[in-house]
């Protein structure tokens, strides 16, 4: 008895320390939590929200809130999902402005969201993918796998939207994977629903972003006038036996050798690839300006009428009648205009019935010209 008295004295010690220590840490805790909140000069309502979103983030220690990226983006995403349910949209938006701010005081994330480059941060994030750009989505939904191409209609601190074309039945936390398209590279990251709405698709953000080498672009086959002509780097000069006043007329030399255009076709266009037949006799990798026109006269979309000049280098060649068939791709291009190439490709290919026109998978996605260099 005296045994199991001193059992039970230990214990009820025991348990009086640890509960001690936890207070003490408790209070440590909010010590810490309180020093963190007046050094960056947090009001008692940005408290609340911070402390609101700590309480969601799943840190074990409240004040790691302070430095955490990913548990803020996380708790403030679910805040939102939550609160979303019971306040009006005026309410919600005013919301977003005071974690928005939080964020700002907390100085997490300096950089300016949706400009395109991530200032302050050593990778781009979700946060940098500019409005009016298009995000390819894929996903399951009922043991179906389900392929979107959606365009961001909102890009700020704490998510972004995008526009359905058709209505999808999307609940919160369903798991998407994201590719957004920059230039010669592919941006692919991790992303959830927080909302769904008819044609508006809300979605999380994310920071682990992994870079893939774009190498294919959607096949457009037609026909589209063009101009073609050689474009050699170095030509022969003029004869050694010359006279210096014939060498003095400069611009009858230039004139001379200034690119002599042919009447061609192009009949398929993939981005920065072309497809063209034209009575021009050139070899593989010669250079070549290429001048063409996109669309029908009197086309009311975005790439009716649209005229494209480049410099290209040919991958192929092959006699086809009288023509020959080259396969030429623009070389030099911005990240911006590989963009709106890539753009325009999208939007013909959704305009041209049948599998040429469609975005092709697999090996056969595309012809070798198609493929762009590392």
């Amino acid at each position: 008895m005296i045994g199991v008295a001193v059992l039970l004295v230990l214990l009820v010690l025991l348990v009086a320390i640890s509960y001690r220590r936890h207070q003490q840490s408790r209070g440590q805790k909010a010590e810490e939590f309180d020093l963190a909140a007046l050094r960056r000069g947090l009001t008692a309502r940005e408290r609340q929200i911070i402390e609101a979103i700590a309480a969601r983030s799943g840190l074990r220690r409240t004040p790691d809130i302070f430095h955490k990226v990913d548990a803020f983006d996380r708790g403030a995403v679910q805040l939102l999902a939550e609160c979303a349910q019971t306040r009006t949209p005026q309410e919600i938006t005013e919301l977003k402005a005071e974690v928005a701010a939080v964020r700002q005081k907390l100085g997490i994330r300096p950089a300016a969201a949706g400009r395109g480059a991530a200032i302050g941060r050593g990778h781009p994030g979700s946060r940098d993918i500019p409005v009016g750009k298009f995000l390819d989505l894929t996903g399951r939904r009922e043991d179906q796998a389900v392929a979107l191409r959606v365009e961001i209609l909102r890009n700020d601190e704490i998510e972004l939207a995008v526009a359905l074309r058709t209505p999808l039945g999307s609940k919160p936390g369903d798991s998407w994977l994201a590719r957004y398209y920059s230039g010669l590279s592919a941006w692919e990251f991790r992303t959830s629903t927080v909302s769904c709405d008819d044609h508006r698709l809300v979605l999380s953000h994310s920071d682990d972003i992994h870079f893939v080498n774009r190498r294919r672009f959607p096949r457009v086959a037609g026909r589209w006038a063009a101009l073609i002509a050689p474009l050699p780097f170095v030509q022969s000069d003029l004869a050694a036996g010359e006279t210096a006043a014939r060498r003095a007329d400069v611009s009858r030399a230039v004139a001379k050798y200034a690119p002599a255009f042919v009447e061609g076709t192009v009949i398929e266009f993939a981005g920065p690839g072309l497809r063209i037949e034209a009575p021009l006799q050139v070899q593989v990798e010669d250079r070549v300006l290429v001048v063409f026109r996109l669309g029908e006269p009197g086309g009311g979309t975005r790439a009716g009428q649209r005229t494209v000049t480049g410099i290209g280098r040919v991958k192929r060649r092959r006699e086809t009648g009288q023509a020959l068939s080259l396969a030429v791709e623009l070389t030099g291009l911005s990240d911006a205009e590989i963009d709106d190439l890539g753009s325009l490709a999208d939007e013909l290919s959704a305009r041209t019935p049948g599998p040429r026109g469609d975005r092709a998978t697999g090996p056969q996605e595309a012809p070798a010209y198609v493929a762009t260099t590392t």
